[in-house]
This record gives structure tokens, C-alpha cells and sequence, in this order.
């Protein structure tokens, strides 16, 4: 098939999305994960049935959203969902047009419309202390525990660097239930349908979610994932923890250290495939400069150098991120980097943790010039 007017291979049965994954071509997606699918279409169509019903009708799930933002434009100027659409020999696909990018941003806009995102755009969110909001926005309208970290964060500042969507403050009930080490809140859920696709089909799951319509009527109701039985230890969950790996927007935590420990053994014994994130937004990169190093605020985080190329050289966890930073300049193991990115965080080194983790399932190993050993992952 023809991508983007390259020719690539497709495996049979493959779908376009999942050939653009093969050859490292990010297109934007929230309900499709690798290995699971699109949960949008592998869940039943019984909307209608609970429509106008104050809460979730056991038996009866609702369809998970159909995020459409995978949608790309077939040789003969249709739009197709690459999620769902196969990839046969003669078809031509392009993945980047302006009227694709409207689209996208249109589909974007309703998601964010139900969903706390306001941080996203702040002048202020590299040095935030996340207990006050300076521009006065309530708690309930504030992005959660996983800001600078969610997949949905990431997805929204690769699609919309330039601010084209408005960003205003969406409150959403913040209340949350934890359970061993899983904590859910159901505000933030975005009906994407992963965690039940995933508490359904994999092996090491206990089959305990399901999709329902939370209280409200019409245009007013929320899709959300739940458990089955009003708990995820009576709904029969394992704690296997895919949950949580799989959601993009902070519904499914493991929160603290413990969390993050906890969630990377999860993660090490899971078959489940390693989610596929935009590419780092290059807005959020600096020249690994002295002069433009000695300008980071003196806080807790996480910061990752980069080559010329943007490839990852080292990750590190620092108590203070100015002084972190400078050290890693006369660093000889660090002589390579021209880049680089923060994150701040108070549990920096569960951060840490989280990121090297993730770069090890991806890459097989540690960045170059980690000291970490490979077996603490």
C-alpha cells in the first residue's frame, strides 16, 4: 500500500493504523491500543437501551467513544478511521492535510469539552506547585496527579501546539475510589473503552469493568467505565494492574511511590504491548546550554537529555533540576546531549522509575548513559 506516497508493507489482516505503528508514523488515537484494537468497535451498541436511564443498567454496557481521531484520507478523497480500516495492496492513504488536522481538532474539541484540561495551555504549569492556581480555577476544573505524564496530554500537544483550541477550565466531580493499590476517578474517565476491552481479553484479568451511563440525560450523559458490581473486588478484579496501563487519561492511577513500584512489576509480567505516544512535542525542548540551563527553576523533577537526533541519551530524577542539569553539562557520559526536556515532579524518583521503565519495554534496554542496572527493570 501507498502511505503518504511511500510504499509499505502490510501484513495480512493488518489495519492502517497498525501498518503507520509499524513504520513509526504516529497518527493520534485514544480508543485503539496495540494488541487490543479499537475498543469502540469491540463493544456493544446499546446506548439507545440506557438512554434516559439515571445510571448504569447492569448487563447492559454502553458503547465505548469513538474517538475518530485516527481518521485519515483514502486515494479517492474519503475519510476513513485507520483503527478500523484494512490495509490492502492498492490502497492509497494520506495521514496529514489540512482539512485531516480541522477534522482531528474538531473531534479534539468535543473530548476536551467533558474532560478537566485547562493546565495543558498555563503560562505557569513548569512551576507550579499543584496546590494553589494562580489564575483562579477550581480544583475541580485543574488537571489531575498525571499532568505533564498522561497519554491524553501528550496526544493534545502534539495535535494542537499552536493553541488553535480554546482552552477553558472543564469542572468535573473529582471524587475517587482506591482500591489496593488502584485508585479510580470516574470524573475523569473519557469513555474510551480501553480498560474494559483489556479487563475483558486479557488472560491475567478478571473480565471486572464494563462501560455505563453515568447520571445525566441527552447531550448531558457520560459514557464511564465502572466496575460490574459497584467495587472492582466484587466485579471479581484480579489487580493485575492493565487497567491502569492502558488509560490515557488519568482515570486508572496507581498513585505514590508504592503505585509506581507496584504498577512496574505489573507492567514487567504483562504481556500487554507498550502504548504508542505522540512524539515529544519539540515546543518542549531547549538547547543544553549553560546559559539557558541556568534559567530552570531550582525544583524537583525529572529531566531527559537528547542528541541532535532526538534520541533519549539519559534520564534522570533530581531533587533540583538547575543543579541537576549543570552538573550533566561537565558530565563526560552526557557529552553527546544537545537537548534537553523537564518534568517536574515531587516524587522524582518514582518518575524516574516510571520513565526508564517505559524506555526499557520500548528499547529493550536503558538510555546510554543511565547507571542503572537492567534488572531493577
Amino acid at each position: 500500500m501507498h502511505i503518504d506516497g511511500q510504499v509499505v508493507a502490510a501484513e495480512p489482516g493488518a489495519t492502517i493504523l497498525e501498518v503507520c505503528d509499524s513504520v513509526g508514523l504516529y497518527v493520534p488515537r485514544l480508543c485503539h491500543f496495540p494488541g487490543l484494537g479499537c475498543a469502540a468497535c469491540a463493544t456493544p451498541d446499546t446506548s439507545a437501551e440506557t438512554s434516559g436511564e439515571p445510571a448504569r443498567v447492569s448487563g447492559k454496557p454502553a458503547r465505548a467513544m469513538e474517538c475518530g481521531l485516527c481518521a485519515v484520507e483514502a486515494g479517492d478523497g474519503s475519510t476513513v478511521l485507520a483503527c478500523v480500516t484494512p490495509a490492502t495492496a492498492d490502497l492509497e492513504v494520506t495521514t496529514d492535510t489540512p482539512g485531516l488536522k480541522a477534522l482531528r481538532l474538531e473531534r479534539l474539541a468535543g473530548i476536551l469539552s467533558r474532560h478537566p484540561h485547562v493546565c495543558l495551555s498555563c503560562p505557569d504549569a513548569e512551576g507550579c506547585s499543584r496546590d494553589q492556581c494562580t489564575y483562579g480555577n477550581p480544583e475541580e476544573a485543574r488537571c489531575c496527579a498525571e499532568f505533564g505524564r498522561c497519554e491524553l496530554g501528550k496526544l493534545v500537544a502534539w495535535m494542537d501546539p499552536g493553541l488553535t483550541l480554546p482552552r477553558r477550565p472543564v469542572a468535573v466531580p473529582r471524587g475517587s475510589i482506591t482500591e489496593g493499590r488502584i485508585r479510580y476517578e470516574a470524573g475523569l474517565c473519557i469513555g474510551c473503552g480501553r480498560c474494559v476491552i483489556a479487563c475483558r481479553s486479557l488472560t491475567v484479568a478478571g473480565d471486572a469493568l464494563e462501560l455505563g451511563v453515568a447520571p445525566g440525560a441527552g447531550a448531558e450523559a457520560r459514557v464511564l467505565a465502572m466496575p460490574k458490581d459497584d467495587s472492582l473486588r466484587g466485579s471479581g478484579c484480579t489487580f493485575c494492574g492493565q487497567c491502569v496501563l492502558v488509560c490515557p487519561a488519568g482515570a486508572f492511577t496507581a498513585p505514590g511511590e508504592r503505585g509506581a513500584e507496584w504498577l512496574a512489576g505489573r507492567r514487567d509480567r504483562s504481556n500487554l504491548a507498550a502504548p504508542v505516544l505522540p512524539p515529544a512535542a519539540r515546543a518542549g525542548r531547549r538547547p543544553f546550554e549553560r546559559q539557558v540551563v541556568a534559567e530552570v527553576a531550582s525544583q524537583a523533577g525529572v529531566f531527559t537529555l537528547l542528541d541532535a537526533d532526538g534520541a533519549i541519551l539519559v534520564i534522570r530524577g533530581v531533587a533540583d533540576l538547575r543543579r541537576g542539569l549543570l552538573e550533566a553539562l561537565d558530565d563526560a557520559g552526557c557529552a553527546g546531549a544537545t537537548l534537553f526536556e523537564l518534568e517536574l515532579d515531587e516524587l522524582y524518583t518514582r518518575r524516574e522509575s516510571e520513565l526508564l521503565a517505559r524506555y526499557a519495554q520500548e528499547h529493550g534496554g536503558l538510555p546510554a548513559a543511565n547507571d542503572l542496572d537492567d534488572d531493577l527493570f
